[in-house]
């Protein structure tokens, strides 16, 4: 005979057994739900598209209506994405005023439901005021943790039903799943340089501490740099202008008055021995040559005539007009010979002298046409401001680089310092001549120009940068 009270028992196990089926059915739903939206997640390569997968997932897997991201950056919270829109302008309205309810659960750092139970202790002034102005009856701010730091915040809308606090849990577990993955997409797609520097504070972070690493990090570097700039002695260097120079300058003059008629060279052109630089007109020396020609063949004619007449004085006479005629003759020729002017030295560079305007105009004996500088013996000559004169010396090294090749510097030592003050740029200097320690390039060239650097001993870098300073001080306030 059955027992009915056996028969009780098991319909009621059996009823428990499946009301626990039932509910871990749901409770494998709602799993599935979160690790569906993980998963594309975890499965994307930028943080843009990750971030868009997280609201996008979030907004389908629990009927809201919007769902945005927002990303902790130097305790401000910046809005990154929103569901369903690839793109959206920083400035408008309502991106604003999701970042002011991201920041107010941020700053308590707290999942925030509204509208709030009766039992709410957190400030939700933010989201009641977002709630008037965009019509939105439900919202739900969770933070999103990555240890014991929040890097970021969702934010869910909808108008149809409250948000409960299974919700609430599923969705902060969806975003804790993902915050390893959109911390380490964020990280790449940050800046090359932002990158190092998380980087370089990770591993301070160890030394120094987590709290106010950069602040600590900068402070020593500032008693390191001041201690450095006190104590230790540098190499210094008098910088300023330089110039290079020859003491072989040829200056080239008419060889007589005449009329320029070909100019061959201009300013800056390298000449060699021989090379022509200018022609004069030959046209009255032509003349005058034929002239003169013509007068000596009719000395000679009138002294053939004497000399059959048997006329001594007369054949005296022609004689010395026909020397006086050939004497002309080769006056005339020499200019001649003398018409175009030529380069007398082997190498040199043309200074000054653009004549190419002047063609036609007349010009006088001995007036300068040319002056040239002769490619040889060149010496660097150094401006150096009477302020710094005391810092070099006779015998001092220093290097030079040239405007035109600045990879390339020259080492030079100083032989003679100008007992005169020339006034360059309103200020007084003193023209210091360096002579070059090696052989010079066969591309220097009298002329050119650079920055010459002497070294004029140690120094600290605290009297390096403060010296003139210190000077002029003491100049104006002395009494």
């Amino acid at each position: 005979m059955n027992n009915p009270n056996a028969q009780l028992d098991t319909a009621k196990m059996l009823k428990a057994m499946q009301g626990a089926l039932s509910c871990t059915n749901a409770k494998i739903m709602q799993m599935t739900q979160v690790f569906d939206v993980a998963q594309n997640v975890l499965e994307c390569e930028k943080f843009k598209t990750a971030a868009l997968a997280l609201v996008g997932g979030l907004c389908d897997k629990y009927g809201a209506e919007r769902v945005s991201l927002g990303w902790v950056k130097n305790d401000y919270v910046v809005l990154k994405a929103i569901s369903h829109t690839d793109h959206f302008e920083k400035k408008m309205r309502v991106v604003k005023d999701l970042e002011g309810i991201m920041e107010e659960a941020y700053e308590q750092d707290a999942a925030i439901v509204f509208p709030a139970s009766e039992k709410n202790v957190l400030s939700i002034r933010e989201h009641e005021i977002y709630s008037n102005t965009n019509h939105t009856k439900f919202i739900l701010t969770v933070p999103i943790r990555k240890g014991d730091n929040c890097i970021g915040i969702v934010c869910c809308e909808r108008n149809t039903h409250p948000f409960t606090d299974l919700d609430s849990e599923q969705i902060y577990l969806t975003a804790s799943l993902c915050a390893a993955r959109l911390m380490e997409l964020y990280d790449k797609s940050c800046w090359f340089g932002l990158r190092m520097a998380k980087g370089l504070r990770k591993v301070l972070a160890k030394f120094l501490g987590f709290e106010h690493t950069w602040a600590k990090f900068f402070g020593i570097l500032a008693i390191a740099f001041v201690l450095f700039a006190t104590l230790y002695p540098i190499p210094y260097k008098v910088s300023t202008t330089a110039i290079l120079k020859t003491d072989k300058i040829i200056y080239t003059t008419a060889p007589f008055d005449g009329y320029i008629d070909t100019v061959f060279v201009k300013p800056g052109d390298v000449v060699y021995s021989g090379c022509p630089l200018l022609k004069l007109n030959q046209t009255e020396l032509r003349l005058e040559e034929a002239d003169l020609m013509a007068q000596e063949q009719d000395c000679r004619r009138e002294i053939q005539k004497a000399q059959a007449a048997h006329q001594l004085a007369e054949m005296r006479i022609y004689q010395a007009r026909l020397a006086q005629a050939q004497a002309k003759l080769k006056t005339v020729r020499y200019k001649l010979s003398m018409a175009t002017v030529v380069v007398s030295a082997d190498s040199a560079v043309i200074i000054e002298g653009d004549l190419q305007k002047r063609l036609g105009a007349p010009v006088s004996q001995g007036s300068e046409l040319f002056q040239m500088a002769a490619i040889e013996n060149i010496y660097v000559e150094i401006s150096v401001p009477e302020q710094e004169l005391r810092n070099v010396k006779l015998g001092s090294q220093g290097l030079l680089a040239i405007k035109s090749r600045p990879e390339y510097v020259y080492r030079f030592e100083t032989t003679r310092i100008s007992p005169t003050a020339e006034v360059k740029e309103q200020e007084n200097t003193f023209a210091v001549r360096g002579e070059f320690v090696r052989m010079t390039p066969a591309w220097f060239r009298p002329g050119m120009t650079g920055i010459a650097k002497i070294f004029a001993g140690e120094r600290t870098l605290w009297w390096i940068l403060s010296h003139q300073a210190i000077d002029y001080l003491r100049l104006k306030l002395w009494w």
